[in-house]
């Protein structure tokens, strides 16, 4: 059964309940009801490709932080080793210091003993001449004389060394700390070069989320006016169902399914032909014999599709001549296939409850019109889907 039939076979119903509406009005509903599916989806789509965006941004950011957090800990190392520089240059100094003083001091000294021989000059050898008791004191007192000028110049030359080394020692702790402060600089470069990138990244994370928000903001619209059209067609299904004693398809029913545990995939669109149904038939398409392995009933393109039960979606995708396909596991070796569709209402791994939407009536795959094709496996095996209702 084609879309454009089904189409008509509504407009026939309303017209005979006395509704105004047209077939531009009734395929308008499920055209929209398309549209508004494919925006959700375009919607989801983005904001799916924009989380892992943001999944990307966010680990570079964690990247950052370990970045800063390790930079952090060398800045700080490197400020406990110029800390422990700084007392020694200030230690070696105060070392430097006491030994200039003793310098000048055993200078000052030993100035002063010269100074006074130099004034006395040959007087102080008479001196000692005259006052020795003999000519070897003579030369004692000469050489005490003599020994004590070489000592204190000994002294000074051991005080220059002193200080000589303690300068060196002294420039060398400078040094150490130039270089170390140089190190410092580099960390503290490129701990702010790792800020910078945090920033942008922050930055970028904001818009990517901010991204995302309008597409929730686009993809909950969308739902709300899907719900609104489905609505719509569901009151034009009741309608139709109710002009024409409960079959929507335009021909003889001979099937309504009466049992309550399980939902009914598209309420009010039931197998009608003989090809609709379980079992061998010829196939519409490849013109052979073939078993069917579910049953078939005409709908609009859009019209929703409802769980048969509470379970978790296995699939929803692309599955060859099925076309877009949904399967849910029901639990206990009992799965549900919905095959054909124009657009998807869940994705796998989803929790569906009985009666939720799970997609829309099209004719993707090996399809010769708007319709679905509902299947129910057991244990793994195909069954003929009627026994449940």
């Amino acid at each position: 059964m084609t879309k454009k039939h089904i189409i008509s076979g509504i407009v026939g119903m309303m017209v005979t309940l006395g509704i105004l509406i047209s077939p531009v009005n009734a395929a308008s509903l499920t055209e929209q009801l398309a549209e508004s599916n494919q925006k959700q989806a375009a919607a989801q789509y983005q904001i799916d490709m924009t989380q892992n965006t943001i999944a990307g941004i966010e680990a570079e950011i964690g990247k950052a932080n370990e970045e800063m957090s390790r930079i952090t800990g060398v800045i700080d190392k490197i400020n406990s080793e110029i800390a422990v520089l700084e007392a020694n240059i200030a230690k070696t100094q105060e070392e430097l210091n006491i030994a200039e003083a003793k310098r000048k001091e055993q200078e000052e000294a030993m100035n002063e003993r010269v100074r006074t021989m130099y004034m006395y000059g040959n007087g102080s050898m008479l001196e000692f001449l005259f006052t020795s008791s003999d000519f070897a004191d003579f030369v004692t007192k000469v050489d005490m004389s003599r020994y004590i000028i070489e000592s204190d110049k000994a002294s000074l030359d051991a005080l220059a060394e002193t200080k000589k080394i303690i300068d060196e020692k002294k420039a060398k702790i400078e040094a150490d700390r130039l270089q170390t402060v140089s190190k410092k600089t580099e960390q503290e470069t490129a701990l702010a070069q790792q800020q910078e990138i945090k920033a942008q990244k922050d930055s970028l994370l904001a818009q990517n989320q901010a991204i995302v928000a309008e597409y929730q903001a686009i993809v909950a619209a969308e739902a709300a006016n899907a719900a609104s059209i489905e609505a719509q067609v569901r009151e034009m299904m009741a309608a139709q169902a109710a002009a024409s004693g409960g079959s929507t398809t335009g021909g003889s029913t001979t099937f309504v399914p009466s049992n309550g545990t399980y939902q009914w995939p598209c309420p009010g669109y039931y197998p009608s032909a003989d090809d609709d149904f379980f079992g061998t038939r010829l196939h519409p398409i490849w013109g052979d014999y073939r078993t069917h392995y579910g049953v078939d009933m005409g709908a609009p393109s859009g019209t929703p599709i409802l769980a048969m039960g509470n379970g978790a979606v296995l699939s929803a995708g692309w599955n060859g001549g099925y076309g877009n396909c949904v399967i849910v596991d029901l639990g206990n070796g009992l799965q549900a296939m919905y095959a054909h569709m124009c657009g998807f209402a869940v994705s796998a791994g989803q929790t569906v409850n009985k009666g939720d939407v799970v997609g829309y009536v099209g004719s993707t795959g090996d399809s010769t019109g708007a319709h679905l094709h509902f299947g129910v496996l057991s244990g793994g095996s195909f069954v003929d889907p009627l026994g449940y209702f």
